[in-house]
């Protein structure tokens, strides 16, 4: 079998060989038309302001002198769709705009239905050539040249010696009627000798590419009413996020530098020069609506008995906006005091954070002052509604298909460096590590986009960091690394105190109580220098955190509780979760005396029951008296037990040698003392037993005789 040049090393050329050279042939065409893609057409008017906004759109702005009755904006097909639904024409003259069109083309699936047959099916050579069949070609490659009819493409499974060869033959018809056969991999050239066939294929090829997606469209707007126009033209269109970055400085003085950045990306065909930028921090909404493409219904037919209409949807009414109170004057005022922003830079340049002359590191408060001088912001806020806006003060460039920096923030801010405990991600009573963090207070006047944040202290960098949106106002901890030199240990506990009576029924005592959930965290501090600890507790639904220490901050579902640590010292903060609860209490429990003294002190109940409450609470308090005593003369007890225990085992001991009589008497003597004293203690303690059992019954009798209801 002969070979093609290209394949000389094969042993049989297949289809795979096609693929490569047409996948070669299609990167070779997609460099071509990518280098295209942008209109290349000079717009009538140029852009002059963009917003960008965080829910992948863009707001454009045109505006210049039109000589003319017609204006022409270019948009990419993408585009067009939220141009069409969003397209304003403002002629500040004496003209206007009376009309919009632009050029109706039918979708890829429209025009490659009204293609043959053969035509849509076909794909690679074999596919053509299988599709293909009846079309009158010419076949050029290593075994020359022939002509006629194609009859088919069939597999040639097997050599002569058995061997796979993999190969596909091609059959023709000749002008003759000759049927004449050539193998598929000696192919260099097929040539389509129907026109018809020819032109349908590339159809179906432009088609495929979606070639209406690489060239603009012309969007044609009438003009009327004089020769000369003023326009204003603006719409939304499809843009990448721009995405924000911030750098914190920690200082010495309790104000972190906060700087951000604004990474802004231009991918809408043409160059922004000299455009009026502004970013917006919030969502509005927007959605994706066809206003291009010609719509079609598929109806049902029942000609002719009547017509039918369509079926229209349902539209929602939208509701009225709100204006949202202003926001940002006292940053306004700060501003205007501080006369015109200068101009915007892109991207911080690397000498920012430059070594001196000597390549000494700076100092943590001259680093800190060198980027807070060399990095201004041109940026004014602005409140929208309910969305927030950066206004770049100076004309910023950006090049299509390129990104570019711009400087957003430039201030100092409330804050400290400190560490922050998550006691929830520690089991048990485990000791814990804490994060380091900087807590700062946005007090620049903006509303903060989320974006990641790089953390400098002493000159050098610490560590890394992520913000959630923040509102002006909103304090926010930036943790960057895990502090080792400060631990944590919680010791936790529950108790109850009663808060009033509700109810006395069939001597059960109804109340409401206070449940108390109590945490104490001991923090200890290795470091030399005092630290800030803050200590987080998510917010419990039904509870209240009571006694809060100065200085906390609260957020929609925590608190975080701060507390002074000494160097080299330790301190405890204690923590108490409280949550009202109506429970039946026992008369003899601590929680009733509560309930019955805070009931009588209020007044309010009848002179009766109050002498019957009155009764209760000398006999508890006898009970309790008895308690006391009765746990004395225990513990005494014990005490004497031990002592006996002791004396005699020293009496056994003397016994087994000889000459100890005296000692020995002492100790029988001292032994039967302490038996007598043991029987009097023994005494004691079951007639303060039989008291408290009579006067627990009598106590019961009274609370049984009560029927009350204290609400």
């Amino acid at each position: 079998m002969k070979h093609s040049q290209g394949c000389a090393n094969c042993k049989a050329v297949t289809t795979r060989c096609l693929i490569t050279h047409l996948l070669i042939t299609l990167a070779a065409l997609s460099a071509c038309a990518t280098m295209g893609e942008s209109p290349s057409q000079k717009p009538d008017i140029p852009i002059r302001r963009v917003i960008l906004y965080q829910n992948g759109i863009g707001y454009f702005e045109r505006s210049g002198i039109v000589e003319g009755d017609v204006l022409t904006i270019q948009s990419r097909p993408d585009q067009i769709n939220d141009m069409l639904k969003s397209l304003t024409v403002i002629d500040r003259g004496k003209g206007r705009a009376v009309s919009v069109s632009l050029p109706l083309e039918k979708t890829g699936a429209q025009q490659l239905s009204e293609l043959p047959q053969q035509v849509r099916d076909a794909g690679g050579l074999l596919d053509v050539l299988r599709v293909f069949r009846g079309a009158r070609v010419e076949v050029d490659g290593d075994d020359g040249r022939i002509q006629g009819r194609v009859v088919g493409v069939e597999s040639m499974q097997a050599g002569e010696d058995g061997a796979s060869i993999g190969d596909w033959r091609l059959t023709l018809k000749g002008r003759g009627g000759d049927l004449l056969t050539y193998p598929v991999s000696h192919i260099e050239r097929v040539t389509l000798e129907d026109k018809t066939l020819s032109v349908g294929l590339d159809k179906s090829l432009d088609v495929s590419l979606n070639e209406g997606n690489w060239k603009p469209i012309a969007l044609s707007v009438r003009l009327a009413g004089a020769r000369t126009h003023d326009l204003i033209a603006s719409y939304i269109s499809e843009m990448p996020l721009w995405k924000p970055a911030y750098r914190v400085v920690i200082g010495d003085d309790g104000k972190p530098l906060l700087q951000g950045w604004a990474v802004v990306d231009n991918v809408s065909g043409e160059d922004w020069n000299d455009v009026k930028l502004s970013l917006v921090a919030g969502t509005p909404m927007s959605f994706i609506y066809d206003l291009h493409s010609p719509q079609f219904m598929e109806r049902v037919d029942l000609t002719p008995s009547t017509r039918q209409r369509a079926m229209a949807p349902v539209i929602e009414r939208p509701g009225v906006a709100l204006e949202s109170e202003k926001l940002a004057q006292d940053y306004a005022k700060k501003r205007s005091a501080r006369g015109p922003a200068p101009k915007a830079e892109s991207a911080p340049s690397r000498s920012s954070v430059a070594m001196d002359e000597s390549d000494a590191p700076m100092a943590g408060a001259e680093f800190t002052d060198a980027l807070e001088s060399q990095a201004t912001p041109s940026a004014e806020g602005t409140s929208v509604g309910a969305l927030f806006r950066y206004d770049i003060s100076d004309p910023v460039t950006i090049p299509d298909r390129s990104s570019t920096l711009v400087a957003i923030v430039n201030e100092r801010v409330e804050g400290q460096e400190g560490v922050l405990f998550r006691p929830e991600l520690t089991h048990g009573s485990a000791k814990s590590h804490p994060y380091r963090v900087i807590t700062f207070r946005n007090s620049t006047g903006f509303t903060l986009e989320k974006g990641p944040v790089a953390v400098y202290s002493g000159g050098t960098f610490v560590g890394e960091s992520f913000v959630e949106r923040m509102e002006k106002g909103t304090t926010a901890f930036l943790t960057y690394s895990i502090d080792g030199n400060v631990t944590l240990v919680a010791e936790r506990g529950t108790s109850q105190e009663g808060l009033r009576l509700l109810k006395i029924i069939d001597g059960q005592i109804i109340s409401e109580v206070l449940e108390i959930d109590r945490t104490t965290y001991k923090i200890e501090n290795r470091h030399d220098k005092p630290v800030t600890a803050y200590v987080k507790t998510a917010r419990r639904s039904g509870w209240t955190l009571r006694k809060q220490p100065s200085g906390t901050i609260e957020t929609a579902d925590a608190f975080f509780l701060p507390i002074e640590v000494a160097s080299s010292g330790s301190a405890e903060l204690p923590l108490e979760w409280t949550k009202k609860l109506v429970r039946q209490v026992g008369i003899d429990t601590s929680v009733s005396t509560t309930v019955l003294r805070v009931y009588l002190e209020a007044g309010t109940a009848p002179p009766e029951v109050q002498k019957q409450l009155k009764q209760v609470l000398e006999l508890k308090g006898r009970i309790g008296d008895i308690d006391t005593e009765h746990a004395r003369l225990e513990k005494q007890h014990r005490d004497f037990s031990q002592e006996q225990s002791r004396v005699r085992d020293n009496l056994n001991l003397l016994r087994k040698s000889r000459g100890n009589e005296a000692l020995q008497k002492t100790l029988v003597e001292k032994l039967a003392k302490l038996e007598e004293d043991l029987g009097k203690l023994s005494g004691k303690m079951v007639r303060l037993s039989d008291e408290k059992a009579g006067l627990s019954s009598q106590m019961n009798i009274i609370i049984r005789n009560i029927s009350l209801s204290a609400e």
